[in-house]
């Protein structure tokens, strides 16, 4: 019987140590982000690069892609893109052959996007709605004179 107290305790220690040693790994491994770095929030460097106007025939960034990738878009041979505004977040558009397309764009905090017709068409739209129901913002992008065009037809 005395020997049974010492080993349920010994027992009781080693289990501690694993779970610490689990909770403690788990805790580690979201440092990363939940889904891997690309939920890391970007820095003010990363958005300023993202909104830097890129000459033609550079790259341009992929808004869904990991950060550092840059796969080559329609907009990025022929045209200059052009950094828009909204109270809902930024947007980076080009005109390749006279066409309205949306190189990216980056939802300001507490606004998601949908609604997204990229392009290259007539007009590029997309819409950054409020994540607590406090209404929408659509942004609409046509080409004058080559260059990107940014209309607000309303909030929603």
């Amino acid at each position: 019987m005395r020997m049974r107290w010492p080993l349920a305790i010994a027992a009781w220690l080693a289990a501690a140590a694993l779970a610490t040693a689990a909770s403690i790994g788990a805790v580690g491994s979201l440092s990363n982000g939940l889904f891997g770095p690309s939920d890391a929030p970007m820095s003010e460097a990363d958005v300023e690069a993202r909104l830097t106007p890129t000459p033609a025939g550079s790259p341009t960034p992929d808004p869904s892609a990991p950060l550092g990738t840059t796969p080559a878009s329609p907009a990025a041979s022929t045209a200059t893109s052009r950094a828009l505004s909204t109270a809902g977040g930024s947007i980076m558009a080009s005109c390749p052959g006279g066409q309205a397309y949306l190189d990216s764009w980056i939802p300001r905090s507490g606004f998601e996007t949908d609604h997204l017709q990229r392009g290259p068409a007539a007009t590029a739209s997309l819409r950054f709605k409020a994540r607590s129901g406090g209404g929408s913002v659509r942004a609409q992008v046509t080409c004058v004179n080559g260059e990107p065009a940014l209309a607000l037809p309303g909030d929603d």
